[in-house]
């Protein structure tokens, strides 16, 4: 079961990439949920965040669709909103298989040109396995790829 789940989140990650060679990457890590600690990727408006909490491996994508700077004197500062998904794959038998869809709300700092903060809180709703209300948030810190 467990390469079942390592080769189906490598497909995760390995899709959301099709279709964004040239787009602004960054790559970096995210503290809190989707686990303790996991990687996150971002592909100009479609931050992945991937990892192991106590009983799943989480993916996590969403897509920006509002995007603005925070004030009108700060380029620096973006606030973010858009939908997204959670899937959880879970390692062995105990627990089930579930999606979730979420809604994203956040902060986004370009710190220098290479380096960018965020933090988040992201409602949502368990459609699969259950029906059921979550909220998640994350702070975490992304490297800009590229130029």
């Amino acid at each position: 079961m467990r390469g079942a789940v390592i080769v189906s989140a490598a497909a995760l990650l390995t899709l959301a990439t099709f279709g964004t060679v040239r787009a602004e990457t960054a790559i970096g890590a995210v503290f809190g949920y989707p686990g303790n600690v996991g990687v996150s990727l971002r592909f100009n408006n479609m931050p992945i965040g991937a990892a192991w909490s106590e009983d799943f491996v989480h993916a996590t994508i969403d897509m920006w669709m509002v995007k603005k700077p925070l004030g009108s004197t700060n380029d620096n500062l973006d606030w973010y909103f858009g939908p997204g998904a959670d899937l959880g794959l879970p390692p062995d038998n105990d627990e089930e298989f579930f999606l979730a869809i979420r809604t994203p709300l956040g902060l986004h700092l370009i710190a220098t040109p290479k380096i960018e903060l965020f933090g988040e809180v992201a409602p949502g709703i368990q459609v699969l396995d259950e029906t059921d209300f979550y909220i998640a948030g994350a702070p975490g810190i992304r490297f800009v790829l590229g130029n």
